[in-house]
């Protein structure tokens, strides 16, 4: 990793760096891909995936369906409706 790679990197993160930081994010940058290096090294062959981060499993519920009917109450409450509907002026002619 060199100065003209990590001023490329920022350019295309659209990152205003000062050049005297520009070291320090060099380092960075290389722990970063060397991290990545030994995590690549790791034999993952006999790990099952997870399809969650989640330890734990999805608790299952029943569906029961709870519908409460309010049309009357709310048609009650309207300035104006009829049978089915709410009554609004018009806006369109």
């Amino acid at each position: 990793m060199d100065q003209e790679t990590v001023r490329t990197i920022c350019y295309l993160a659209r990152l205003d760096i000062d050049q005297s930081k520009s070291g320090k994010i060099q380092k960075d940058l290389e722990r970063i891909i060397d991290l990545i290096g030994e995590l690549q090294r790791i034999n993952t062959s006999d790990v099952e995936p997870l399809y969650s981060p989640l330890e734990m499993t999805s608790f299952m519920h029943e569906d029961i369906e709870s519908s409460d009917n309010k049309k009357e109450r709310f048609l009650e409450n309207a300035p104006a409706s009829n049978e089915n509907y709410f009554l609004v002026p018009r806006v369109v002619e």
